[in-house]
């Protein structure tokens, strides 16, 4: 088999079609196992999964070595996405890059006080992974859009996103609507569920922009029900999701 490389276009292209990006922190994680069965379990049923530094670091890394050989493995025309998000310091970019992943989320400029913002893009750029800093005010967003350096990220995630509400989003993209901003994905994450997702989607899309939800609702019935990595429940909890959400259509 040859050897895996990054691609962030393959991210893009399947966040774009998944359009949910399920959010997993130690509720639903306990041990190595419960990561693997619930990120694949995910991205079964057509999702993109991203795990969290929440969780315990020494998890995250045993869990690794099983999702990498399974995303190895994966059809390429269904690629298994690994996502991980949380990110709040240099240490924890190095190693979401060194364990493998595709797609690294922050909730803010990720640096620590380290560096900026653009500094978390080039390092993540540099290993062609995907990159999702998150932005909260109009000042940040502008800084990651418009840029003439080439260090865009791939995707700006709005965090926590409750605090605008979706017509706030909305208004937050407004004064950006732009040719060439046409297309560009936005994350709103925190405060997003089954019944807010389609107002977000909404008031993102009729700005030009594509919205791709960041959210934990979809395992809702694992927290509720304590059982981290049973498999019947993850399924259970995601069929549910997926009945209740009902996406907008532009």
């Amino acid at each position: 088999m040859a050897e895996y490389r990054r691609d962030r276009t393959r991210v893009d292209k399947a966040l774009r079609a998944a359009g949910v990006v399920v959010v997993m922190n130690r509720d639903h994680v306990k041990k190595p196992e419960d990561l693997v069965t619930t990120m694949w379990e995910i991205y079964q049923a057509g999702l993109v999964a991203e795990c969290t530094f929440r969780i315990d670091g020494a998890i995250i890394k045993e869990a690794m070595q099983e999702l990498t050989r399974r995303r190895a493995a994966a059809p390429a025309d269904k690629p298994f996405v690994l996502g991980v998000g949380s990110v709040i310091n240099p240490k924890e970019l190095e190693q979401a890059i060194e364990w493998g992943f595709d797609m690294i989320v922050a909730p803010g400029n990720v640096m620590g006080g380290y560096g900026e913002g653009k500094d978390f893009v080039r390092i993540a750029h540099e290993a062609d992974a995907f990159a999702a800093p998150a932005i909260l005010s109009p000042t940040e967003l502008q800084y990651f859009i418009e840029r003439d350096d080439g260090l865009e990220p791939d995707c700006v995630k709005i965090f926590p996103a409750g605090v605008h509400g979706p017509s706030g989003v909305g208004g937050l993209l407004a004064p950006y609507v732009r040719d060439r901003h046409r297309g560009r994905m936005i994350m709103p994450t925190g405060g997003v569920n089954a019944e807010t997702g389609p107002k977000f989607q909404e008031n993102i899309s009729k700005r030009g922009f594509t919205p791709v939800l960041g959210m934990s609702a979809p395992l809702a019935l694992v927290g509720k029900e304590k059982k981290p990595g049973d498999a019947e429940t993850i399924r259970r909890s995601l069929a549910e999701f997926k009945a209740a959400f009902k996406p907008h259509q532009a």
